[in-house]
């Protein structure tokens, strides 16, 4: 469970997440992961439509034309956000020093409970699908 609070901006944001996962054996595992994420006045969840944007929001740059000109834009509002995931851990059987290796596909939803704000693909949608991987060597 997570409760945090910005006194500046008097917002509240609070969420909890649960893991389940099954070994098979030695090298595969099976996993799924769900969460609730509640941000009460939109404040800390935020999208930024071009790569380096959030990197100009940080620094107070002039903002690329890319960037939403409407703050409300760059979040999903008062919204509680609902994600389910599904992955898969590999540990293949590979001798050292790279025997420590673990490969992670994973595949998830996203969906925005509340009907008044569509936070996804650039405030068109109340939903999203990503596909992921990523790789960890172990040492």
């Amino acid at each position: 469970m997570n409760l945090i609070y910005d006194a500046g901006a008097d917002a509240y944001g609070y969420g909890l997440a649960q893991y389940f996962t099954y070994a098979f054996n030695d090298w595969l595992q099976l996993g799924v992961r769900g969460e609730v994420w509640r941000d009460d006045k939109g404040f800390y969840v935020a999208q930024f439509r071009a790569n380096n944007d959030f990197i100009h929001f940080e620094r107070g740059d002039n903002l690329s034309p890319s960037f939403p000109v409407d703050p409300s834009n760059l979040g999903g509002g008062e919204t509680t956000y609902f994600a389910i995931t599904w992955g898969v851990t590999i540990k293949p059987p590979v001798p050292k020093p790279i025997a420590g290796l673990l490969i992670r596909p994973e595949f998830r939803y996203d969906r925005a409970l509340t009907d008044r704000f569509k936070p996804f693909e650039q405030n068109t949608s109340r939903d999203q699908w990503t596909l992921g991987i990523d790789a960890v060597l172990e040492f």
